[in-house]
């Protein structure tokens, strides 16, 4: 028996709805709702223009800024694009902890480098940022592929994958890193303006970034991950955190 043409639409769409993320805007595109700026002492330029979350390098920021969502997550699937000129150094930190009061830097945690060196070009790595010191948990030292993904001056879009102690990313579709690690489980999600010492450079101080269409899925997270080719690394327990040079 062959089903109307109203209940076949109908079920199709169903079977549509069924299959398609929920995803949630974490950026409305007005204003910081559900955002806050942490670090900015005295001077770091932190705000929405254009419809975008907007940062400038200020010549004289002793520490870094960041755009902090005011909810914390633990697994997760992010989306968002991005937007980078010059030599803007910047990245996207997850599961975050807050630190000290006193602490020179307000959060740490997993961060996805938006890598600011046209040479080097580990846009999509990950590594444990703690401050004044750092670890690279994931380079894109060998991987043509991905270091080829990002570039200055052009809107990108980044994807996080962060299920359990599985971390994907992709720049642009390409897959950019894939590590399993469990250090840090549960955070907001933050966007960083770089510390700018009085004795830098000022013409940085044109350089900026700019993020926007930000949205978060939280549920049947296995359903909507992405396969990915890149094999996964496990990262090794013995290293140590290093002083940033």
């Amino acid at each position: 028996m062959r089903l109307p043409t109203i209940a076949l639409v109908l079920f199709s769409s169903l079977a549509a709805s069924a299959t398609e993320p929920t995803w949630r805007a974490l950026f409305n595109g007005r204003d910081i709702s559900g955002w806050k700026i942490v670090g900015a002492n005295p001077l770091a330029y932190a705000a929405v223009e254009d419809g975008t979350l907007t940062g400038h390098m200020v010549r004289g920021t002793p520490e870094h800024t960041f755009f902090c969502t005011e909810e914390s997550f633990g697994d997760f699937i992010l989306e968002l694009e991005c937007f980078q000129t010059g030599g803007f150094n910047t990245g996207i930190l997850f599961r975050c902890i807050e630190t000290p009061p006193n602490a020179t830097v307000r959060l740490h945690g997993y961060q996805v480098k938006i890598d600011p060196s046209p040479t080097r070009r580990w846009t999509g790595g990950i590594f444990d940022d703690y401050g004044r010191n750092w670890l690279w948990l994931q380079t894109l030292k060998d991987d043509e592929r991905a270091r080829s993904a990002y570039r200055f001056n052009e809107w990108a879009r980044f994807r996080i994958e962060a299920v359990g102690r599985t971390l994907k990313v992709w720049v642009n579709g390409i897959p950019t890193a894939h590590l399993l690690h469990d250090k840090y489980t549960r955070g907001p999600i933050a966007l960083k303006i770089h510390s700018f010492p009085a004795t830098g450079d000022i013409t940085q101080e044109k350089n900026l970034i700019r993020f926007r269409n930000i949205r978060i899925l939280t549920a049947d997270l296995a359903r909507h991950a992405q396969p990915m080719d890149l094999p996964a690394r496990v990262a090794d327990p013995t290293q140590k955190i290093l002083p940033k040079p």
